[in-house]
């Protein structure tokens, strides 16, 4: 799976299940974007692609790490959802 296509998996899954910052989530969701990414892979722990994408979708978004980006204060789930939606 290509990190665009976990990306896209992970958008539509924050819009299933909410977004949440201050923690990945639990796999019944709500998730951060890092969690989403983790819930598309099936939570593979020796699975990079999810760590991949979230960060290669928050790179492109701000040149800033997943986690860091998902929990600035004031951040929309909106946002996440188009970050991720427009992960290369």
């Amino acid at each position: 799976m290509t990190n665009r296509e976990i990306c896209l998996k992970a958008a539509q899954r924050l819009r299933e299940v909410g977004w949440r910052q201050g923690g990945i989530g639990g796999k019944d969701g709500p998730h951060c974007m890092l969690g989403a990414c983790m819930w598309v892979t099936r939570y593979h722990a020796t699975d990079v692609a999810a760590f991949g994408a979230a960060y290669t979708a928050a790179y492109a978004a701000a040149y800033t790490t997943a986690i860091a980006w998902n929990d600035t204060p004031g951040r929309t789930a909106e946002e996440v959802i188009a970050a991720l939606e427009a992960c290369p």
